[in-house]
């Protein structure tokens, strides 16, 4: 059985450039005319012409080799060529300082925790969202089983990351305090204060049950070591028992436990280093002792101010600053802010509340602060 080709004529070569390459029917026609022998002469002169072009620059690098200083001034060239064409400074910072290597605190991400401490020394972190808002006269929630025992204060300071602390229930006890930060046996934490950056314009406000204050600046606490240092000096009797941050543009409030009160300029409180007792903040009477302290950010001030100049206001329920009272037997009562007047410290203060020989104060705060 045999099998018959056609013949492919010159018209059928047209056509199936015109479909193969998408030739016009003019630019077919043209390259079907080229013969054999010229397309040959074509391909040839492209190969001469490559080989002149590689030999000529084969003889330029090995010219260039062959000289120390043409190397040096094509380096110099290119060099300059560089720097002209990548003239802007450099937008990005080369920090091989860590190894590149990421910490736990670089992928956890910074949210807002509540950190409950216990007396016998078990501390647990817990989300705001754990208490909901409450009415009055509710019993409240209770924030895990308490355990109560003898303890000492040494005016030490630690640190320690919050995330580090293990996140429990509402009604978990906690982990020991021990396993994260290097107590003292008997040793007692007695305040906390979150810090993000140790800022030069911040300090540390202590003041002790005995009345003597103290302000310390936050950068002498930047780098503490497992085992904690001095924060401040503390004789027999007395001990730390509250811990604020503040700036020197900032105003503080003290209370007794008689229900006395200073309110004074953070700015003069001196400056102290680590390794002191302090100035006394509050004379107090005889049997009396401080109840607790509150910081009245800069930022605040113009509330206090707007609240002196327009005092009324507060008597018909106005929205504050004020002092918020609670007693140790459950009683409470606000009063303006303004009703304070700043005083310098070791002064005997003003009558905040006035209690019956039962009860006493258990702790004061700064309310009312308008949010914008």
């Amino acid at each position: 059985m045999s099998s018959l080709k056609a013949p492919i004529t010159t018209n059928g070569l047209s056509f199936l450039l015109d479909a193969e390459f998408n030739l016009s029917d003019k630019q077919a026609e043209a390259v079907l005319d080229i013969n054999l022998r010229r397309l040959n002469l074509l391909e040839r002169k492209k190969f001469v012409d490559e080989s002149a072009s590689l030999m000529e620059q084969i003889s330029k690098i090995t010219e260039l080799l062959s000289s120390r200083k043409n190397i040096l001034q094509l380096i110099e060239q290119e060099a300059l060529e560089l720097k002209n064409k990548f003239s802007s400074p450099r937008r990005s910072v080369l920090d091989d300082s860590d190894g590149g290597q990421l910490e736990d605190i670089d992928v956890i991400p910074n949210e807002e925790m509540l950190l409950a401490f216990s007396e016998k020394g078990y501390v647990k972190r817990m989300k705001p969202s754990t208490f909901n808002l409450q009415n009055r006269g509710t019993i409240g929630k209770s924030v895990g089983k308490l355990r109560v025992n003898d303890a000492i204060d040494r005016g030490i300071v630690y640190s320690a990351y919050a995330y580090k602390i293990p996140e429990s229930s509402r009604t978990a006890a906690g982990t020991p305090l021990i396993q994260i930060i290097s107590l003292s046996e008997g040793e007692r934490i007695t305040s906390i204060v979150p810090v993000s950056e140790f800022a030069e314009d911040q300090f540390l406000v202590m003041l002790t049950v005995n009345g003597y204050i103290k302000k310390v600046s936050l950068n002498y606490f930047s780098a503490i070591r497992s085992t904690g240092i001095i924060a401040i000096q503390l004789v027999p009797g007395d001990e730390l028992k509250w811990v604020r941050c503040c700036t020197n543009d900032d105003l503080v409030a003290m209370a007794s436990q008689n229900g006395m009160v200073i309110l004074s300029s953070c700015d003069i409180i001196r400056a102290l280093s680590r390794n002191t007792r302090g100035a006394i903040a509050m004379r107090l009477k005889e049997g009396d002792k401080m109840a607790s302290m509150d910081i009245i950010p800069a930022p605040r001030h113009t509330d206090l101010d707007k609240a002196a100049e327009d005092s009324i206001s507060y008597d018909k329920g106005g929205s504050g600053p004020w002092l918020l009272f609670v007693s140790e037997n459950g009683y409470g009562k606000r009063v303006p802010l303004s009703s304070f007047k700043k005083s310098p410290l070791n002064r005997v203060g003003l009558i905040g509340y006035k209690f019956s020989s039962e009860d006493r104060l258990a702790a004061v705060f700064v309310v009312g602060f308008s949010l914008t």
